[in-house]
């Protein structure tokens, strides 16, 4: 597990370094939530979230839904290329379980994968790895002014 000024992140999932959701693989099914460095950089505060259906496509990078929290409001973007086979219907219904269980309840959707292998090379994964990116981030976001000591 990686830590790191209170924020926390498995080392078995899969990460975007840039828009901060997790995978987690089953197969050749990914489910992906938004990590926890992604919750405090938008404040923490889940407000609405909005997802595509199941059947449409995932495209790695481009937005498969959209969330409103306490700091930001933006698009969430797919990890990897598919199709969405499930979307959580619990979080659309109860939107703060990204807050209160982000790697379990809290997850977005499902993405039946297309090319897995090749889309998980572009994302961080391994525990020195996660670290090592979780303290970069930090670094970066606290320069930005997002986070402060």
């Amino acid at each position: 597990m990686a830590e790191y000024k209170g924020i926390t992140l498995p080392d078995d999932l899969y990460y975007d370094a840039k828009e901060h959701m997790w995978a987690k693989v089953e197969g050749s099914k990914v489910q992906v939530g938004l990590d926890a460095f992604g919750l405090t950089a938008t404040g923490g505060n889940t407000q609405y979230i909005k997802m595509k259906p199941a059947g449409a496509k995932a495209k790695a990078g481009k937005p498969f839904g959209s969330i409103e929290a306490g700091k930001y409001i933006g698009p969430l973007r797919a990890p990897v290329n598919g199709a969405i086979s499930e979307v959580n219907q619990k979080v659309l219904d109860k939107p703060d379980l990204v807050n209160s269980d982000p790697y379990g309840e809290g997850f977005f959707i499902v993405i039946e994968a297309s090319d897995l292998d090749e889309d998980l090379k572009n994302l961080v994964s391994g525990a020195e790895n996660i670290q090592k990116w979780l303290e970069e981030q930090y670094a970066e976001y606290k320069a930005k002014g997002v986070f402060e000591d």
